[in-house]
């Protein structure tokens, strides 16, 4: 196969559904949700002898791969990458979507972290996708081509280098501000490409998955509500702080209202058929420490930059209230008008994924876990 090595990023970036089938007859077939990453032999680690298939040869020894010890250095001697989702002899895969297709009014998103499928029936359902993160590099060298439209990238690092600065405070800049301008641009499409997605899917009779197109399909944005009105609603004890008019810190003035979802990492499937997302490295788009009665700080504190391939601080010129984030968000996708409810009882933190645990006659028990990386020297 041919590709060139910026198409394949783009790819990369943008790919997120596509189910592996078997080869098997109907009846025996399994389907996994492809993320668009590492087609992992670490997914393989049980004992050869228990798989039905050979897999693939990676870059380390595992296992499954069934070679001797005293040959494996020579085995693993060379490595030949190869451009393409590679899969076991007699698996396929199906693409269901990429970054840019259009989802309700809005498009599929950015570097996607999980995937849930909720059924509606035999072979059809409603599939979650979480956009996690912009690429800056691969995202903004390949948005024209998917989006076509052009962003004013490199005219907003001119003006913050010509200002002697790495970092820029645009929720400061006057309204009339060309700078301001642009970026809002390229924050409102970044954000745009982050968040939540539903999408619905079926098998079709030739075995391949395929889109839909329901009135169910949609996209909550890292800007839902603040031009759509489509804001995320809240429960749990943070409401009370967010509802404050005054405090020792910024607020919004937007209430129990959101707007948006970001750094989207993984989730979890209830048994209620709903979903739930977990925001992530919100740190890198807004402040994270708040004000000891739980309020903001202001959204200077976490600039607009555009440096070493990140885009950081894209909360910055919106004046998004930095407490708003790191939530577990849930939504419902078979309700055409859910656009996701964060649940502020299950803490604020730099959520990973979630398990939920429901059984007759007991409480109901989540399980969650939290990343925790050590503050790099621009944070």
């Amino acid at each position: 196969m041919s590709i060139k090595r910026r198409d394949f990023l783009t790819f990369l970036g943008g790919i997120s559904g596509a189910v592996l089938l078997d080869s098997l007859p109907r009846d025996r077939r399994f389907s996994m949700p492809f993320l668009g990453g590492d087609t992992g032999n670490t997914a393989l680690a049980a004992n050869s002898t228990n798989l039905s298939f050979k897999p693939i040869k990676g870059t380390m020894p595992l296992k499954t791969d069934g070679i001797a010890l005293s040959k494996q250095s020579q085995s693993y001697k060379n490595f030949t990458v190869i451009d393409d989702l590679v899969l076991p002899e007699g698996f396929v895969y199906d693409v269901i979507a990429t970054w840019g297709d259009r989802v309700g009014d809005s498009r599929f998103g950015y570097n996607n972290d999980y995937l849930s499928l909720v059924e509606t029936a035999k072979n059809e359902g409603y599939l979650t996708v979480n956009f996690e993160y912009i690429s800056s590099i691969p995202w903004e060298q390949a948005y024209t081509k998917v989006i076509g439209k052009s962003l004013p990238v490199a005219e907003v690092i001119s003006a913050i280098k010509a200002l002697d600065k790495k970092d820029i405070d645009a929720w400061a800049l006057p309204a009339n501000d060309p700078l301001k301008a642009k970026i809002e641009l390229i924050t409102k499409e970044a954000l745009i490409d982050l968040g939540i997605g539903v999408i619905s899917i079926r098998r079709n009779a030739d075995g391949k998955w395929e889109r839909t197109n329901s009135q169910a399909d949609r996209r909550v944005t890292g800007i839902s509500g603040l031009e759509d009105g489509r804001y995320l609603k809240t429960t749990g004890p943070a409401v009370a702080i967010f509802q404050k008019k005054k405090g020792l810190g910024y607020t919004d003035s937007l209430g129990d209202r959101v707007i948006g979802t970001f750094n989207n990492c993984a989730g979890g499937t209830t048994p209620w058929g709903t979903v739930f997302s977990a925001e992530e490295n919100f740190q890198n788009f807004v402040p994270e420490p708040v004000m000891a009665d739980g309020t903001s700080l202001d959204p200077s504190q976490k600039k607009f930059s555009q440096s070493e391939g990140e885009l950081n601080g894209l909360g910055n010129v919106f004046g998004l209230a930095g407490n708003k984030y790191g939530w577990m968000v849930e939504i419902d996708p078979a309700n055409v008008n859910d656009y996701g409810t964060k649940h502020t009882w299950l803490g604020r933190y730099r959520h990973e994924a979630v398990g939920i645990r429901a059984e007759a006659g007991k409480n109901l028990v989540f399980y969650s876990c939290l990343l925790y990386t050590s503050p790099s020297p621009r944070d």
